[in-house]
């Protein structure tokens, strides 16, 4: 060890005699210092503008712009230049001759070099932890954990950058040649990873090869075992490559045995490296302040409740435009997007099915079977393991899925599907995972719609129906995706309604109720039953029948509001200031936005505590009684005959049953806030969408969908002022590397008179 020290100490001492040392710690500090102090800048700017800013800490150091991020961009052009000449030079000038006559091992010479560049790396990661403290002093509270954690990773990154670069110098007498060598090798490693990604076997092997993106793993906070093992691994790799080349330039071998030796070094490193990556195996630790990295403790109980092994059958259609999230060369992705899963499930299976099947918007120009052959060579699929729609159909019904890409999870003798969404996140998240595991070992929610009297469809695509926000199959946060049923009921097919339900929902009904339907519909409510009842401007003397019972009414006419860029009967309702119902709460701008809406009025009882939920705008909203004809007449507000005020547009109402359930009732005068033209739009701002989801949790005692809510982030203000700010870029970029220029000048100088 002794001896490793010394050659590592005169390794050193050779490094900082030389100019290229000292240069690439000053352009990494500056490179480095420049990055952080051009992000504090521009969000200290959006903080001045009054932007909210979140998570500072994260996006000074992680993400895609932080510094540690942008620091693995120009590690492999600094490492080479300090590797280059570790053996190179020895080579070229001669004195490996000497070093192989003195009473020094071949290993101790590759371990002595090396720990000199492992030294001078934790130099690097030294100067990368100094913006630890400037971080401390110019946002609050700085989540250093985090930090140092990414700052392991990049150091981890340096290590196996040098010990590669130290083997390919014991490969050349020229350190330019040493130098391109080394680059090529590290764009080897950066980019193998996209390689044979379409073959089950060739995958693996190239993945686990792949350096790219692992040390984001820790810059982003999450430390594996697998990607700590897979920097050592390739560590150890070229250390022991470097001391076989150079054993063997001493000691004569057949070819038989270095390709005997070198074979059985990479079998043994890759067995290592395929075992540490095993789900079983692997063990991780999350270094962010609040644990963003792993799954929230509402997912991880859920898990555990999990009696049984669970498994994932992934059905891919290739004619679909789906298929390419389930192709074999997106499966790696694929799988990463439950790596936060497979760490509290590791056994958890997930198979691929391919078939072909008919779909919406095909091709008919051509057979199913031409489109699936061009489907199967562009995916690189085998067609014998495609199943025909004839063998898929036996196996399982797939239409209801509109044959497109799904997931079914198998729980014992339970199925349920876990589906891809049409937006930019594609993935399911975490809400939509632990809600559809949640399914398997509870009772789903059911929300029953009511039909057969013209009520709003949940089957079609119009503007007036809830096909997307109750049973859209692709939508993210549709009811049947977060963890609901949906049933329709006909009053003219049952007779009586079921109060289980989580809520029973009344829309818009063209039609009258006969005696007979509204009798059932009171003795739904009065059993207790959970009611959501919307309704539109002049379907008051429908609807007024129903609501009565329990003191409400729709008030006559229809609301009118003032705006520049809307028409008048586009009402924007916002939120009442009330503590009773917390699951409702929203910021103090938010608005449900209602084409025509009617008010609402309620009598205070002692049996329903009833809160107003939505009311309308005092400034500019009035109701008009008599008719009108937006499109035929130019409708102003009427001082004399109207009075603008604040009406409810929507009450929510509780009491209690039997003294112990909860009865939970929802009135709107209007039923077109949740219908597929408004969950759509994006003009005014809404929150119709997250108002309709807090709606039906609310009515499912807060079950469904699953809460995965974390604590706020408190990094989020920047302490320095634009002057201070410019001030520190003057340290950061002027005065810290003028002075390690000074140091490194004077100790050169020194040399040079030596």
């Amino acid at each position: 060890m002794r001896k490793i020290i010394k050659i590592a100490k005169l390794e050193l001492s050779l490094m900082f005699y030389s100019p290229i040392a000292w240069f690439v710690l000053i352009i990494f500090f500056i490179q480095t210092g420049l990055t952080f102090t051009e992000l504090l800048y521009k969000y200290e700017t959006n903080q001045q503008l009054g932007r909210p800013l979140s998570v500072l800490t994260k996006i000074l150091y992680a993400g895609e712009d932080g510094i540690l991020a942008k620091v693995q961009n120009y590690l492999y052009l600094y490492i080479p230049l300090l590797t280059m000449g570790l053996m190179s030079k020895e080579t070229s000038s001669g004195s490996i001759k000497l070093l192989y006559s003195s009473p020094v091992k071949i290993k101790e010479i590759i371990l002595g070099k090396y720990l000199s560049m492992a030294i001078y790396n934790l130099l690097l990661a030294i100067l990368l932890s100094s913006f630890i403290v400037v971080g401390t002093m110019s946002i609050v509270a700085v989540d250093i954990k985090f930090v140092l954690g990414g700052i392991l990773g990049v150091y981890l990154l340096m290590s196996a950058y040098a010990a590669i670069g130290l083997f390919m110098s014991t490969l050349t007498n020229y350190q330019v040649v040493a130098a391109i060598s080394t680059l090529a090798v590290l764009a080897f490693f950066n980019f193998i990873g996209n390689v044979g990604q379409v073959y089950d076997f060739i995958r693996e092997i190239t993945y686990w090869l792949s350096m790219r993106g692992r040390a984001n793993y820790f810059v982003n906070g999450l430390i594996g075992t697998k990607d700590i093992l897979y920097f050592l691994l390739v560590i150890f790799l070229f250390l022991i490559l470097g001391i076989l080349k150079l054993t063997y330039e001493r000691k004569r071998k057949s070819l038989f045995a270095k390709t005997l030796s070198y074979s059985g070094l990479f079998v043994f490193v890759m067995g290592l490296g395929y075992v540490s990556s095993l789900p079983t195996i692997n063990k991780y630790y999350d270094t962010t302040r609040f644990k963003d990295r792993t799954l929230t403790e509402t997912s991880q109980e859920i898990i555990k409740r999990l009696e049984e092994p669970i498994h994932m059958t992934n059905y891919v259609n290739l004619i679909h435009s789906s298929a390419r999230y389930g192709a074999p060369e997106n499966r790696i992705k694929d799988l990463r997007s439950f790596e936060k899963y497979r760490r509290f499930i590791p056994k958890m299976e997930m198979n691929y099915v391919y078939y072909y099947d008919s779909i919406t918007y095909m091709d008919t120009t051509k057979t199913m079977r031409k489109l699936v052959e061009k489907a199967a060579r562009v995916h690189h699929v085998n067609l014998k393991n495609v199943l025909s729609p004839e063998q898929i159909r036996k196996k399982i019904d797939l239409k209801s899925e509109d044959n497109r890409f799904v997931r079914f999870i198998h729980y014992g003798d339970q199925t349920i599907p876990l589906r891809m969404f049409d937006d930019i996140y594609v993935y399911p998240n975490e809400t939509d995972i632990t809600s559809t595991l949640k399914r398997l070992i509870q009772k789903q929610g059911v929300v029953g719609m009511l039909t057969g009297n013209g009520e709003r469809d949940t089957y079609k695509k119009g503007n007036d129906s809830y096909k997307y926000i109750t049973k859209g199959l692709n939508v993210r946060g549709s009811l049947i995706n977060s963890g609901f049923d949906v049933l329709d009921i006909s009053l003219k097919e049952t007779d009586t309604i079921n109060t289980t339900l989580d809520v029973l929902v009344i829309s818009d009904p063209k039609y009258a109720y006969s005696k007979k339907e509204l009798q059932k519909i009171n003795t739904y409510i009065k059993a207790g039953g959970n009611l959501l009842l919307a309704g539109e401007p002049g379907k008051q003397e429908l609807l007024n029948p129903i609501v009565n019972t329990f003191g409400v009414a729709f008030l006559e006419g229809e609301l009118l509001q003032e705006s520049e860029n809307f028409e008048l009967d586009l009402i924007q309702s916002k939120f009442a200031k009330q503590e009773a119902l917390k699951g409702f709460k929203f910021h103090e701008s938010a608005v449900v936005v209602h084409p025509k809406a009617m008010g609402i009025t309620y009598e205070n009882t002692s049996e329903f505590e009833t809160i107003p939920l939505l009311i309308s705008n005092k400034e500019n909203t009035w109701r008009r009684t008599e008719p009108f004809d937006l499109n035929i007449e130019k409708i102003v507000f009427d001082s004399i005959n109207n009075r603008k005020e604040e009406i409810p547009v929507a009450i929510a109402m509780k009491r209690k049953i039997n003294g112990s359930k909860e009865q939970r009732i929802v009135v709107l005068g209007d039923a077109d806030f949740m219908s597929n033209a408004q969950v759509t739009r994006n003009s005014p701002r809404n929150v119709n969408v997250s108002f309709t989801k807090k709606m039906f949790k609310w009515f499912s005692n807060n079950e469904y969908s699953v809460s995965i809510k974390r604590p706020k982030p408190i990094d989020t203000e920047i302490l320095m002022t634009r002057k201070q700010i410019n001030w520190l870029k003057v340290v950061v970029l002027g005065i810290i590397p003028f002075l390690i220029a000074i140091l490194g000048g004077t100790i050169l100088i020194k040399r040079h008179r030596n």
